[in-house]
């Protein structure tokens, strides 16, 4: 399989809507991407092995150029494979402002955030390196200004894997790691949250991990949804589907890749799918065509799906809807 370009995907826009009073609201889209690459320099499962680095790159870099998001949450960026780096910087920094926060230690990946050069002004980027310092994990931290005026503050995160062979990482480790970031992105006081987040657990999952109960184990997510939060994806998904965005060598299979948002008067929830769209996202990983029953563009980027998710933001909340949540 040889990459090809990726199908547009829509433009940011800006347009105007008449409510039946006769109000106008003016409003702008967002879309955010959130992607697990899973880095050249980690373990690699099948078919990954056998596909070149520098193939599903490339394939990787088509699809963000292609996919025309305004941010994109990006984690296992990798410093440990030459090349690599390079590579996304020429290829995507001439669209793209790129952010990025290495993990601590000797750990050869991170954190990147990517932001649409013209859809954002005045940006602030700062990252904070994760209590307990032996688990080298870290968070990304970006509040700008939106070109719709709205300031927004974005997170991005990769907590520490739900190890089930120990007993701090699930109880104490994880939890506490999910803490440190809702504090960090309270504290940008943006009129926007989001949370573009690798979990590293699927809050849906009905099976313990060894001697932990599942509700140990997806502890972080509901921490976040107590706080206000809503998953994306899970708003718009049918209740009765669990959908698959990682496949896993050492843990169960399940959907781990997270767009959180606090619902705001005047932001709505438009769509949220994994990429690609034409696969049923409740798709389980197969070892030899990835995630679809061909090999093809999209199939085979990582042993993540991702993430693509859209907001309308308005300037005038609509005064026939009021709260402008996907639930209302």
């Amino acid at each position: 399989w040889a990459p090809v370009r990726f199908p547009e995907f829509r433009s940011t826009c800006t347009f105007s809507e008449v409510s039946p009073q006769g109000a106008m609201s003016v409003s702008s889209r967002l879309r955010i991407v959130q992607f697990n690459m899973l880095a050249p320099s980690a373990r690699q499962c099948k078919p990954f092995e056998s596909i070149p680095w520098e193939q599903r790159l490339d394939a990787q870099c088509d699809f963000i150029e292609s996919v025309d998001a305004d941010v994109v949450c990006l984690q296992e960026f990798d410093w440990g494979t030459p090349g690599v780096v390079e590579t996304i910087e020429k290829r995507l920094s001439p669209s793209f402002s790129i952010h990025t926060k290495r993990r601590a230690g000797l750990k050869a990946d991170g954190l990147a955030v990517l932001l649409r050069r013209s859809a954002f002004s005045d940006l602030a980027v700062s990252a904070r390196d994760l209590e307990p310092a032996y688990c080298d994990r870290v968070a990304l931290f970006v509040k700008a200004i939106h070109f719709s005026g709205r300031t927004i503050a974005i997170a991005n995160i990769h907590l520490t894997v739900a190890h089930a062979g120990n007993d701090y990482d699930i109880p104490h480790n994880r939890p506490l790691q999910t803490g440190q970031v809702l504090s960090g992105l309270a504290e940008l006081g943006a009129e926007i949250e989001l949370l573009g987040a690798d979990m590293n657990c699927d809050h849906l999952e009905t099976e313990p991990a060894g001697k932990h109960p599942c509700a140990s184990v997806s502890r972080p997510v509901h921490m976040v949804l107590e706080d206000g939060l809503q998953s994306a994806l899970h708003e718009v998904l049918d209740p009765r589907l669990r959908p698959m965005s990682h496949t896993s060598s050492y843990s169960q299979d399940g959907c781990c890749d997270y767009v959180f948002y606090r619902p705001r008067q005047y932001m709505r929830l438009v769509t949220a799918f994994l990429y690609p769209r034409s696969i049923a996202p409740d798709t389980s990983f197969s070892p030899a065509t990835g995630w679809g029953d061909e090999r093809g563009p999209g199939t085979l980027l990582s042993d993540h799906r991702p993430l693509v998710v859209d907001f309308e933001l308005l300037n005038t909340p609509d005064p026939i809807k009021g709260c402008m949540c996907s639930v209302c």
